[in-house]
């Protein structure tokens, strides 16, 4: 697999004597690289399943962005929002093309079972974290354009891919607007915090348990409802404890030992003029992830496609960013149905009590979440 732009981290390998174990792949966030999924893997034989932990380019292992990949980057934040859109979409269909021949290649050099969607054994599952949902919201919009031949050496990835995963995204990552301000606080765009500390104070800041007011009546009506008014966001924001962590449990970053911070913190790409920072704070003003989000939700134009299942994880202790990010997927699907649009079915996992990194604190809870059919439709 070392041709292939990604990387795989590790790989738990398939389980003993069995012909229909399901593959679980999985993409990392912002600033955090594979290494953090680690405790999965010891988890993969039982529950028949192999884990594929994968690297993102410019982070360890992977093929580091071109000198042209960053200047397209770095042109997005310049550009008029038309160019920097145009740019950072047909970069964004670059993403999707390097999963889809990652998973080809994998199928090949493995001959993984095929996806047996009745049956619900087999096939791929793959989940992007955070920021790495951009990932998945690509693969999801832009496969059904992506060449076959060269790319996926004839695998038809169809017969394969069973679930893609949103796990635990930002709101930004699927292109919803922020709450209202003062709601929307974060130590990346934090001007007290000098630049070259934001990437490490976000990690710490993350990690942490929020005790969020969400089951209050404004939010429930406001998360129920087929349109929501500015009055109802706002009601629904200000449950959020956007910048207080609970002591207990501590933030996740602050109980990893200094080896394992090592083997899993990998900033460069989130510190400023990296390609995870550039990305963000260009795709978001153009409205590439908006982009992004409704074309992965739109009914795909290959019918293979239909039946793979998008899902939801989410966490509601974890940052507001991401609890965010399932009032508005509720709205928007409330929405369409109000206007009789067509949209692709959503399903949803709620970890109660769990935080953004619930796979380090309780990797059995995350990994039944990934592989449980038991799901909520939004």
């Amino acid at each position: 697999m070392s041709d292939t732009a990604l990387s795989i981290y590790q790989d738990s390998g398939p389980p003993a004597g069995s012909a229909d174990y399901t593959t679980l792949v999985l993409v990392h966030g912002f600033a955090w690289h594979s290494g953090i999924f680690a405790k999965l893997i010891p988890l993969a034989a039982g529950q028949n399943t192999r884990i594929v932990l994968v690297n993102r380019r410019d982070y360890p292992g992977a093929t580091p962005f071109s000198p042209e990949d960053h200047a397209v980057l770095q042109a997005a934040m310049t550009s008029d929002a038309a160019t920097a859109h145009a740019q950072l979409v047909s970069f964004m269909q670059d993403r999707a093309r390097e999963v889809v021949d990652l998973l080809a290649r994998f199928v090949q050099a493995n001959k993984i079972p095929l996806a047996q969607h009745e049956e619900k054994k087999g096939g791929i599952v793959i989940g992007g974290w955070s920021f790495g949902t951009a990932w998945m919201s690509s693969l999801l919009a832009y496969r059904p354009s992506v060449p076959t031949g060269d790319i996926d050496g004839g695998v038809e990835l169809s017969k394969y891919v069973r679930r893609v995963i949103f796990y635990d995204s930002p709101y930004h990552v699927l292109g919803f607007a922020p709450p209202p301000a003062p709601h929307d606080y974060n130590p990346l765009f934090d001007p007290a915090i000098p630049p070259a500390d934001q990437t490490r104070v976000f990690a710490n800041w993350v990690s942490g348990y929020f005790a969020h007011r969400t089951n209050t009546p404004a939010l429930a009506a406001a998360s129920a409802a087929s349109s929501v008014s500015d009055a109802d966001k706002l009601a629904a924001a200000a449950t959020f404890e956007v910048r207080a962590h609970l002591t207990a449990p501590p933030p996740t970053l602050s109980i990893l030992t200094p080896d394992e911070v090592a083997a899993a913190l990998f900033p460069a790409p989130g510190d400023p003029g990296g390609s995870d920072s550039l990305l963000v704070a260009g795709g978001i003003p153009c409205g590439v992830f908006v982009t992004l989000r409704e074309a992965a939700l739109a009914i795909p134009t290959d019918e293979a496609w239909c039946a793979i299942e998008v899902r939801h994880v989410w966490c509601d202790r974890s940052v507001w960013e991401t609890t965010w990010t399932t009032w508005n997927l509720r709205w928007r699907i409330a929405e369409a149905r109000k206007k009789g649009e067509k949209l692709r079915e959503v399903t949803s996992v709620r970890l109660e009590g769990a935080n953004h990194f619930v796979h380090w604190d309780e990797p059995e809870r995350a990994l039944a979440a990934f592989l449980t059919d038991e799901a909520e439709k939004y």
